[in-house]
């Protein structure tokens, strides 16, 4: 199994994490899955295909609709460090209460699938078509990813 799989089901299973996209670190539980960009080589990062950046983009927008609409906890609202805006519960639609995701589960899954792309080479700032600064989609200004995060500086 690949680290952002076994992370992942053990976020799902309760446990708490930390990301650190400028830092390259994840932690879950007690444990540094990742440090400073390290991590047990024997393992790979994660298996999803990833054609592009645009692809990528296509797939970090899909996972912060998912976050965005996510359904919040007392554990998420009280989490210190928060990447991207997520919507309270009172503004959410009876659908998206009946069918969200748990908030704490959908922001790691957005978070560390950007910190596994950006320290697989995959995710590599383009100016082009994410702008000088940060990338912020036009269709969802919440949806904000900074050139730091990207590029560690």
């Amino acid at each position: 199994m690949c680290i952002y799989q076994e992370a992942l089901e053990r976020v799902h299973n309760g446990e708490p994490f930390y990301i650190d996209f400028e830092k390259r670190t994840m932690k879950v539980g007690r444990d540094k899955i990742i440090d400073n960009g390290e991590w047990d080589t024997s393992k790979v990062l994660y298996t999803y295909q990833v054609y592009d950046l645009h692809s990528l983009l296509h797939m970090v927008r899909e996972l912060y609709r998912n976050y965005k609409y996510s359904l919040p906890s007392e554990r998420s609202d009280n989490k210190r460090r928060k990447y991207f805006k997520a919507l309270p519960v009172d503004e959410l639609t009876d659908e998206q209460l009946i069918i969200g995701q748990s908030r704490e589960v959908a922001q790691f899954t957005l978070e560390a699938f950007i910190l596994c792309t950006i320290l697989s080479g995959e995710f590599v700032w383009d100016e082009d078509i994410m702008g000088k600064w940060f990338y912020a989609r036009p269709s969802d200004p919440d949806l904000i990813i900074l050139r730091s995060w990207v590029e560690g500086k």
